[in-house]
């Protein structure tokens, strides 16, 4: 299934499995695997039809259940376990085949309050569907974030924030993002653009700097933070934030200044107020997909105008992220979860769009006119095989 959803995400061969079935929030498609779901089916039923509410119906079921059991102890003692290997197949064969593939342990301690337990999840035979769906989802998250290698760097980054669904609306039917835009999300956040610092795509031997500065090796960190042939689009994404913040604190009722140099500095915080009399600046900052990277970004603003005011530092990931330590802003300011939850979720998408811009823009590097373009085409990289 992963090599017919990596032709329609247009991913190369070599996109890690765990991305397409991670959960949304943490950049994955949330898909879920038809092996994983078929095992689910077969264990969740089976656990369905011993606690049926026919009397029976679940008799029956127990007594094939028991007679399984038996004929696979040979009706001997049951001191040492013997395999089923002249039992035959049959749903409780499958099941405990499959409880064992899953991981899923079924709790049979109380005869009216069977559970399934699996991981941290333990649920009733009602919900198990649902229940061990999470688990597996669970797994492959887990999977994308531990990923050894550069493709789960930008998945810890929208780890940090895991309450809100506001990339699980990224991609629901209605989702603000052009098709252009997808087209480059996934690569940009697995990072596999077909960059020339990635080793998959270019040789050792060819130039790995940026073919637009050309200053640094060319991967989607210099692409979406450092290429200074990118700084103005890197503006303008800055730019639509603060509008959006600027937009709020006003429909909060506060006074704000944008842009305001602080007398006898040359700093110039982003937004200013005052909250009980006392001054308040709030600094956008949009960086890598990183944790390192935005605790640093959230440090430096801090440190760069903690000693004239209170600052309180809005950090957006380049790819969605959310810094956690946003939501001081909420708190100190007292904005209701609603406004805060729309202004959150429509910064996100600003950092994305324009971010995907930058990315657009790059691979049209001394083309005539790269705006006149609405879908522009990715470099051909060979795609799964549909065999």
């Amino acid at each position: 299934m992963y090599e017919f959803l990596g032709v329609i995400c247009n991913l190369p061969n070599h996109a890690t499995v765990p991305f397409f079935y991670a959960d949304r929030r943490v950049g994955g498609l949330g898909t879920c695997r038809l092996t994983d779901d078929a095992d689910i089916w077969t264990i969740a039923r089976a656990a369905q039809l011993l606690t049926c509410r026919d009397p029976t119906v679940r008799n029956i079921c127990r007594e094939q259940l028991h007679d399984t059991i038996r004929r696979g102890f040979r009706n001997e003692h049951p001191g040492v376990l013997l395999r089923y290997a002249e039992v035959g197949s049959n749903l409780w064969t499958l099941a405990r085949q499959v409880a064992k593939r899953l991981g899923v342990r079924i709790d049979v301690s109380g005869d009216e309050n069977l559970r399934i337990v699996a991981d941290d999840v333990s649920v009733s035979p009602v919900k198990a569907i649902r229940g061990l769906r999470k688990v597996a989802r669970q797994r492959y998250t887990r999977d994308l974030i531990s990923d050894k290698s550069h493709q789960g760097v930008v998945a810890t980054g929208l780890s940090l924030e895991d309450k809100s669904k506001d990339m699980a609306r990224l991609v629901s039917c209605r989702t603000p993002l052009s098709f252009r835009d997808w087209r480059y999300l996934h690569r940009a956040r697995l990072d596999i653009l077909p960059l020339r610092g990635h080793s998959w795509f270019c040789s050792q031997e060819q130039d790995t700097s940026c073919r637009r500065c050309g200053k640094e090796n060319e991967t989607g960190f210099h692409v979406l933070n450092h290429c200074e042939e990118g700084l103005q689009l890197a503006t303008k994404r800055h730019n639509t934030i603060q509008d959006l913040l600027e937009s709020l604190l006003v429909k909060q009722g506060h006074d704000v200044t944008i842009n305001n140099a602080i007398p006898g500095k040359r700093l110039r915080p982003d937004v200013e107020f005052q909250l009980s009399g006392s001054r308040v600046m709030v600094d956008v900052v949009v960086c890598y997909d990183q944790p390192g990277s935005m605790e640093n970004a959230y440090q430096r603003k801090y440190d760069k105008y903690s000693s004239h005011g209170r600052i309180l530092p809005l950090v957006v990931g380049s790819l969605g992220s959310w810094y956690p330590r946003n939501d001081e802003i909420r708190s100190i300011l007292g904005i209701n979860g609603r406004s805060w939850g729309a202004f959150r979720f429509k910064a996100r998408l600003a950092a994305i769009q324009g971010s995907m811009d930058m990315v657009c823009a790059h691979f049209h590097h001394g083309a005539p006119n790269p705006e006149a373009e609405d879908n522009p085409p990715l470099p051909v990289v060979t795609p799964y095989p549909l065999d």
